[in-house]
């Protein structure tokens, strides 16, 4: 008997499960995973689980010992994360060809978590190069500022400033002294170029000074220049940030940068990126910034799917509260963080290849994350998706509505996506055509803003062969925010 083990987790049962229950699903589960099933090694290694589980909670004076040493242990607490799984079908017909199949995930916090907030460990690093004076480099400061203001006394507060070289104006401390560390941001001024390096390696080493077992890492990173020669460092400092449990969250203020460096920066630390087109917006994305990280339940969240035989992966989303392609990194899908008052929403897209009559699992999903406020390493949820497959005739399937609509507004993020790349192969006249296709559809949704910036930007295409800098990021950034709504994922 391992008591650190969930058993009831492992056999996707509640601590109030019946005996016939715990029977019932052990039964379901080792039909599914025993060795002689032609499994692989991890499904065998599962399958060494159910039975151990079964072997505890199917006896009753073990099952007893079991939960009672899991209450001294303090381990008999409820779950902090809730995985829902909606397939787009239950069953499919015997095509004899491949079928695309769908599962729209919500990885959500449970309500009655409750607990002091972790301590923020916070680095922000501001581009402060020539190109930032004037208003962009006064409402930076300012933004810093509010920052300054609304940091509780176990948070700690790094600001690092760079051009072509790096300087640490706040170093990492608890209990800063506020009026005095908003006196120093008020002396920063502008010069010299842009080298993203230098500010991420002076920023990661504040926040690997300042990492404390159970805070929250983050870096801000606000520039409006490209950098020159020093990429693929960039890149190798956010694979290292998030080695060190640092993410990163990278804005792009203006037109004049590099989104494609800044989105792959934030993709491998686990943090997100976005474009501020106006100094204004400054102040309101980073006042949305740091409530969205004082409300932090889970981090270093990642998301496994062990895929049957019948399953092909083509590719994972998330959907909500934006929309992004997730690339699989290490095995995992590196997810970042989850707020304690909101979920996030991902798709699944695969394909299903032609199998026997009788039930199969396609996937098995997994979401895995450390939880601060409960002091919880590698808390696990989980669901499995079984279909049945059948050659009987299948009256019209329903495919949730929930499914439907991501679908719809996937279709147009990935529509800029081919948009950009046939652009870049010097495909004009497709590129227009696209661009037009994806206007209407926008229109078609009500998003009559973004929908004529997409118009005018293949006018432009079609006149000069080129988009404009603003035209580019505000069509990739508004599609991106095409998320669906949490009102628009229904259970029944």
């Amino acid at each position: 008997m391992q008591v650190e083990k969930d058993y009831y987790a492992i056999l996707g049962l509640s601590e109030a499960a019946t005996a016939q229950e715990i029977k019932k699903a052990y039964r379901r589960l080792a039909r599914r995973y025993h060795p002689d099933a032609d499994t692989d090694e991890e499904d065998v290694a599962h399958f060494r689980e159910i039975q151990e589980a079964y072997d505890v909670l199917g006896d009753p004076d073990q099952r007893e010992a079991y939960d009672r040493w899991r209450e001294i242990e303090g381990l008999d607490q409820k779950p902090a994360l809730i995985l829902r799984a909606t397939p787009s079908y239950q069953t499919l017909a015997y095509l004899g060809e491949e079928q695309a199949f769908y599962v729209l995930l919500e990885i959500m916090p449970t309500s009655e978590i409750k607990g002091k907030r972790p301590p923020l460990n916070l680095c922000l690093v501001l581009d402060r190069s020539t190109s930032m004076q004037g208003e962009r480099l006064q409402k930076a400061k300012d933004a810093a500022s509010y920052i300054i203001d609304r940091l509780s006394e176990d948070d700690i507060f790094s600001l690092v400033v760079f051009s072509d070289k790096a300087e640490t104006v706040l170093s990492g401390r608890q209990r800063p002294n506020k009026a005095l560390a908003k006196s120093v941001v008020s002396t920063i001024g502008s010069w010299g170029g842009t080298e993203i390096l230098q500010g991420l390696l002076a920023g990661l080493s504040e926040g690997e000074k300042c990492r404390l077992p159970n805070s929250i890492n983050h870096l801000i990173l606000l520039t409006d220049g490209q950098t020159y020669g020093d990429e693929e460092g960039c890149l190798e400092q956010a694979e290292i940030a998030r080695q060190r449990q640092i993410s990163i969250t990278t804005l792009g203020l203006g037109a004049d940068w590099n989104d494609e460096l800044l989105d792959q920066i934030a993709a491998r630390s686990g943090g997100t990126s976005a474009y501020i087109d106006s100094p204004t917006k400054i102040m309101e994305v980073f006042r949305d910034k740091i409530h969205s990280l004082r409300s932090v339940l889970a981090r270093e969240l990642v998301l496994t799917l062990r895929l049957g035989k019948e399953a092909k992966l083509r590719e994972v989303f998330r959907v909500s509260p934006y929309i992004t392609r997730i690339e699989e990194q290490g095995g995992v899908f590196p997810l970042g963080m989850l707020e304690s008052h909101k979920g996030d929403v991902f798709l699944v897209d695969m394909l299903v290849s032609p199998q026997s009559v009788g039930q199969h699992r396609l996937v098995r999903v997994e979401a895995v994350g450390d939880i601060p406020v409960l002091a919880r390493q590698k808390e696990r949820a989980w669901q499995e998706i079984i279909v049945n497959f059948t050659e009987e005739p299948i009256p019209d399937q329903q495919v949730p509505s929930a499914i439907v609509g991501a679908l719809g507004k996937l279709a147009i993020f990935r529509m800029q996506e081919k948009a950009l790349i046939e652009l870049g192969r010097g495909e004009t006249d497709l590129a227009t055509q696209r661009l037009e296709t994806m206007a209407t559809r926008l229109i078609n949704i009500g998003e009559i803003e973004l929908a004529r910036a997409a118009l005018l930007e293949a006018g432009r295409i079609a006149k000069t062969g080129q988009l404009s800098p603003e035209g580019r990021k505000k069509i990739k950034y508004g599609t991106r925010s095409l998320s669906i709504l949490p009102r628009e994922v229904r259970h029944d």
